[in-house]
């Protein structure tokens, strides 16, 4: 968060100071002026990594997550949402896209690297069929 907090600070100022790009449109919308519908897609956006991130954290973790995480999981889509609706239309793109990003990231590699617990039980009843055979 420290990190992209000034990229994003960045670019609201780069937009909002280079007519450039603040003129240019991108599919339905101007790049500089808000949008109405860019802020819902990048809440949903987020709403679905925090739980893609759940469901992965779910695979590796032995204890339940606090419900003070779920929480925030909710509070975070709902303040980009809210800020996005004050911010130029490229913000919330960003946002949306690089939040895509990290969901098919994270699908992926928790496809590919992300190995099942084993539980106490499972590892008695291998270690008890290896010492029968």
């Amino acid at each position: 968060m420290l990190l992209q907090m000034p990229i994003t600070l960045a670019f609201y100022y780069a937009i909002r100071r280079t007519p450039e790009i603040a003129a240019h449109n991108f599919l339905w919308f101007s790049l500089g002026k808000p949008d109405v519908v860019l802020p819902f897609i990048a809440a949903a956006v987020y709403f679905v990594q925090f739980r893609v991130s759940q469901a992965a954290a779910k695979k590796v973790q032995t204890t339940p997550a606090p419900p003070q995480l779920a929480f925030i999981g909710l509070l975070s889509p709902l303040m980009m949402g809210v800020f996005a609706f004050a911010m130029p239309a490229a913000l919330p793109l960003y946002w949306a896209v690089g939040g895509t990003f990290i969901i098919v990231q994270t699908i992926l590699l928790n496809k590919r690297y992300v190995k099942p617990i084993r539980t106490e039980t499972q590892g008695t009843s291998d270690s008890a069929a290896l010492a029968k055979s």
